[in-house]
């Protein structure tokens, strides 16, 4: 046997005596006594912050919609040993300019935050060309309503929600906190969220083509044409102004905190439209953060660094019901 087959060996039983080892016998005793060192060189390291292993739950089906099963990607955060703990949801919608979205690419990154202590699940919604608008908003709210109905399933602490979303899942994210315009209070009702986290969404669908360094004209291919039933913006002005969160901050001074991020040099959705909705968020009293991402682009790297992700964390942190 040559050397790279006799190391190669060595390795795989390494790795079956560790596996062993963890699964071997283990003293469960409630008054396991702490064991004291005796070599003189050790260092006692006391670590308070725990860290949790994962769990993922692939394509959790939430609702059945146009014959369309809708699903969720589930990370929970798993403690040590047995535990009943709950912990903070955030529902992340990713952003698919309203058309299919890939469901499983922002696994990794959001996976960060249930790292952090919280079951991040990512919705579904149904594309534009399946169902126009407020279909994707209606689909949010069905993902929120069923992670709360199975909170003890998936170790959910109800009081504390939160809506996370990128660029059209923004759009779609601050929609969970609006009343439809028009609607019947008692067949548009609002579930109970903490905070809505926005990173780059438009927010004036009707407006957007307007921005010099848009690159969506507004005609009835373009994303938000598609989304208000492949009508130009322009031909459909009302129905534009009804898939544009923009409107409604005026009818709804008592929505949920907001916490928007956009770049400066964004490519796809321009800057103006979250500074749009923040100039129209302190105009009618509506608490938010704005963050300005230097030199950032659509989706680029600088939204997802562990500084970034800490100031996420704070505005969750601020919005926590105990």
């Amino acid at each position: 046997m040559n050397q790279k087959k006799i190391l190669m060996c060595l390795g795989i039983c390494s790795l079956s005596l560790a596996l062993h080892a963890q699964n071997g016998p283990r003293n469960n005793s409630k008054n396991f006594p702490e064991a004291v060192p005796t070599n003189s060189q050790v260092q006692i390291f006391n670590q308070t912050d725990e860290v949790y292993s994962l769990d993922y739950l692939k394509d959790v089906v939430y609702a059945t919609k146009d014959n369309m099963d809708l699903k969720l990607q589930i990370v929970m955060p798993k403690p040590y040993g047995e535990s009943d703990k709950t912990f903070p949801c955030i529902l992340y919608v990713r952003g698919s300019a309203w058309m299919k979205q890939n469901l499983y690419v922002d696994v990794p990154q959001i996976s960060a935050m249930a790292k952090r202590g919280y079951v991040v699940t990512i919705v579904e919604y149904r594309p534009s060309d399946v169902a126009v608008f407020p279909a994707q908003r209606n689909d949010a709210i069905s993902a929120i309503n069923f992670m709360r109905e199975n909170a003890q399933k998936y170790s959910v602490d109800v009081n504390n929600i939160f809506v996370w979303g990128s660029s059209s899942g923004a759009h779609t994210a601050l929609f969970t906190g609006l009343h439809l315009k028009g609607a019947d209070s008692n067949n548009d009702s609002l579930p109970d969220i903490n905070g809505i986290i926005a990173y780059y969404p438009p927010t004036d669908v009707l407006h957007l083509k307007d921005d010099p360094t848009a690159a969506s004209k507004g005609d009835e291919n373009s994303p938000e044409g598609l989304l208000i039933g492949k009508i130009a913006v322009w031909n459909a002005p009302e129905k534009a102004k009804e898939a544009s969160p923009f409107y409604y901050i005026k009818d709804n001074k008592d929505m949920p905190p907001v916490f928007l991020a956009h770049g400066t040099k964004d490519r796809v959705v321009p800057f103006s439209q979250a500074d749009l909705l923040a100039n129209e968020m302190e105009k009618n009293g509506c608490e938010y953060e704005f963050y300005a991402l230097r030199n950032a682009d659509h989706g680029s790297w600088q939204f997802w660094t562990e500084a970034m992700l800490d100031k996420v964390e704070k505005f969750i942190v601020k919005h926590l019901k105990k």
